[in-house]
């Protein structure tokens, strides 16, 4: 098997670190102009050049300026620029003006709906025949081991207490203070990878799932629903975590890895149940708990 890799496509430099740069240098009217849009970036992508200029107060001339010194052949590069980085999940970017404002106790039922619609998206879009695989190698895996980064670091740990209170032998990685290559050599072609990667993914995801690849270990990937596909991947669960309000919204992932976790329990028949019971009893002995 091949051990090329391909390098990463750079990412282009934000809005507001552009900005940042060169704010101290500005004329008076485009440091008007800088100023307001580094207090809502993500708005950029709603406004034209001309109502843009106008909301600050300046001519669409010192807009034009403006753009241009910041290194964008015109506003339109600008404003795509934007639509990327909102798309990749900046909370930034995200924000919008008529969310910074204090609490508001009716906007409740919609927060609801928002969740159950991306619930509903979720499940809506799981594919039968991959989710009745996946299960199979759940159940059925020498050793499953998970993995996941930033958000999707504690999405990963809750499936691993899910796991293991039907099946031995889940591990979550990384491991505190260590790196992984010592992990990576115990991989075997009858344990199985999940990989949890919600948006803004971390370069050393696709390395863990590229490893298991090579040893030919299959891959379940939980992920979003605009990530795009991994050649190394054996199973790939798209999740909505698209939200009306600020930042994401993971009650999709959460409630796959919920599904998953019972249908798993089923799976195992009596094994899972024994198991289950066991546990129970050492809890007791133990007095792992207060009540």
């Amino acid at each position: 098997m091949s051990g090329s890799h391909s390098q990463p496509q750079e990412r282009p430099r934000s809005l507001e670190a552009r900005i940042q740069e060169h704010l101290p240098d500005l004329p008076s009217s485009e440091r008007k102009l800088a100023e307001l849009i580094l207090d809502f970036p993500g708005e950029l992508s709603a406004y034209n050049a001309t109502e843009l200029a106008k909301l600050a107060g300046v001519s669409k001339a010192a807009a034009s300026r403006l753009f241009k010194r910041l290194g964008f052949r015109n506003f339109e590069q600008a404003r795509r620029l934007v639509r990327d980085i909102k798309q990749w999940g900046s909370p930034i970017y995200l924000h919008e003006r008529q969310q910074d404002s204090s609490p508001q106790p009716s906007e409740k039922q919609a927060f609801l709906d928002d969740h159950v619609t991306a619930l509903t998206r979720t499940f809506d879009q799981l594919p039968a025949d991959d989710i009745e695989a996946a299960l199979q190698r759940i159940v059925g895996a020498r050793r499953i081991w998970l993995v996941g980064y930033r958000n999707s670091y504690f999405m990963a740990a809750y499936a691993r207490w899910q796991f293991i209170q039907f099946r031995p032998r889940v591990d979550l990685l990384p491991h505190p203070g260590e790196t992984l290559g010592e992990h990576v050599t115990e991989f075997e072609p009858d344990d199985l990878l999940i990989a949890v990667g919600m948006r803004r993914r971390v370069p050393e995801l696709d390395r863990v799932m590229q490893a298991a690849h090579e040893r030919d270990m299959p891959v379940l990937y939980i992920t979003d629903s605009l990530a795009g596909d991994k050649p190394f991947t054996t199973w790939t669960l798209r999740c909505d975590i698209s939200s009306s309000f600020l930042f994401h919204s993971y009650v999709g992932p959460m409630g796959l890895i919920h599904y998953l976790s019972v249908q798993a329990l089923r799976l195992t028949g009596k094994a899972g149940r024994l198991r289950l019971e066991d546990i129970e009893i050492a809890h007791e002995k133990l007095r792992d708990f207060d009540d």
